[in-house]
């Protein structure tokens, strides 16, 4: 059972002969309805704290919550960046290496073109040396039946006017 600082203050005990005397227990009536009293307001003002804490609380556990999920979803982000990183750097090096195939072949292509080339230069320099040789050798043939040609005329000239200053 509750006990109010009004019902303190109205409460009235029967007189008797010897009892205490009224003015004292009015005053302790009276002190201890305030004491009372303060412990009420205390106690509301304790409680109005306690909810007002218990908001607090409520309100910090909602922050704590958003910022974990908050942190997992950064999480799940950067692992997800990461992985993507990683498919595009394979993905490059992939596209690089494929580059660098073609470029190879390409180079062995061209490798083998000119080493062709180099084949055919040297197969028309060797007919080119025997085509200068086979001329100069025919040059050479024809400057020699040039030569006798002239000295054949030379000595017939000469076998003419032999026979012209000699008389018969």
């Amino acid at each position: 059972m509750k006990i109010t600082p009004l019902e303190i203050r109205q409460m009235t005990f029967q007189k008797s002969f010897r009892g205490y005397p009224p003015f004292e227990v009015d005053a302790f009536l009276e002190s201890l309805a305030d004491e009372v009293e303060e412990i009420l307001h205390e106690n509301v003002a304790l409680k109005e704290q306690m909810e007002e804490q218990g908001q607090k609380i409520s309100e910090l556990k909602k922050t704590e919550g958003a910022l974990t999920d908050t942190l997992l979803t950064a999480q799940k982000a950067i692992e997800g960046i990461r992985g993507t990183a990683q498919k595009e750097g394979e993905l490059i090096v992939r596209q690089a290496e494929i580059h660098a195939e073609e470029i190879t072949g390409e180079a062995l292509k061209h490798v083998t073109h000119l080493q062709g080339e180099l084949i055919n230069l040297r197969r028309q320099k060797g007919l080119l040396i025997e085509n200068v040789r086979s001329l100069i050798h025919s040059l050479e043939r024809t400057l020699s039946w040039e030569n006798e040609k002239e000295e054949e005329t030379a000595r017939e000239r000469e076998e003419k006017e032999n026979m012209m200053s000699d008389p018969p």
